[in-house]
């Protein structure tokens, strides 16, 4: 048997390898296939905004649940810098962490940029298990983890 490489972008052989990837997924592993049961599918929203008395936006931590892997993802995280350091950070967090334990949730797994907040997850109890170097260039992004 011959093959060959080709390297144009085709949708119907993205899908395909995409099937074909799923499937064998499927097949190793009971977790996955679970997860991909239609009523698992989606994932569920959490968040937790900080509001001061007039409307301001002062904070806010964005994530969401995979409630049949028992796992939270917090994807936005942000407080305003003049209000840093006053507990508004580390109450979003456990918001949406109390969230996500109320679904089921046993652990929390976050992304940081070293010029963001890993020193703060730290204390909050999240443990980098990786870090991807020059990601963007020059900055090392935290791969973080927590037990809830």
């Amino acid at each position: 048997m011959t093959w060959r490489i080709e390297v144009d972008l085709e949708q119907a052989r993205e899908d395909e390898v995409t099937e074909r990837l799923v499937a064998h997924n499927q097949q190793a592993s009971a977790a996955i296939r679970e997860r991909f049961e239609p009523e698992n599918l989606p994932s569920r929203p959490v968040a937790a905004y900080a509001v001061a008395d007039d409307g301001e936006l002062l904070g806010g931590c964005v994530g969401n649940t995979v409630d049949v892997w028992q796992w939270l993802t917090v994807d936005l995280m942000w407080v305003s810098p003049d209000r840093r350091g006053e507990g508004l950070g580390r109450s979003l967090l456990d918001a949406v962490e109390e969230q996500a334990r109320a679904r089921g949730c046993r652990w929390s797994k976050l992304n940081t940029w070293d010029f963001q907040a890993p020193d703060f997850y730290a204390r909050c109890g999240y443990v980098t298990y990786g870090r991807e170097t020059d990601f963007p260039p020059g900055h090392t992004n935290h791969l973080m983890r927590k037990d809830l």
